[in-house]
């Protein structure tokens, strides 16, 4: 069942999960709770299945999906996962903008 969340909320999560993710500055920062994990669950897994996905979201998502023929290392990944979350803020943020008009 997919976690529906209010435009507000969502980006308030992404903005959250950026920032601990920012000062998650070396590979020990692992393991299901570290920020990089919880950062990518959340990218993967949750914003996905939301009800509404802004214009070109969908296509964003789609590109930070792993794949099994590149293997990053811990400082690429995350450099990537922070890139996707400003990008999706952005996007989320712009689309609620919207809707309030």
């Amino acid at each position: 069942m997919a976690l529906l969340m209010e435009p507000d909320l969502l980006l308030s999560r992404l903005q959250t999960l950026g920032q601990r993710l920012e000062e998650a500055t070396q590979a020990g920062d692992a393991g299901s709770e570290s920020p990089l994990e919880q950062a990518r669950e959340f990218l993967l897994t949750h914003l996905p299945q939301q009800a509404s996905v802004p214009y070109r979201a969908d296509d964003l998502l789609e590109l930070l999906t792993p794949s099994p023929h590149i293997h990053w290392s811990w400082a690429e990944e995350r450099e990537l996962v922070l890139e996707g979350l400003t990008l999706l803020h952005q996007l989320w943020y712009r689309s609620a903008m919207l809707n309030k008009r």
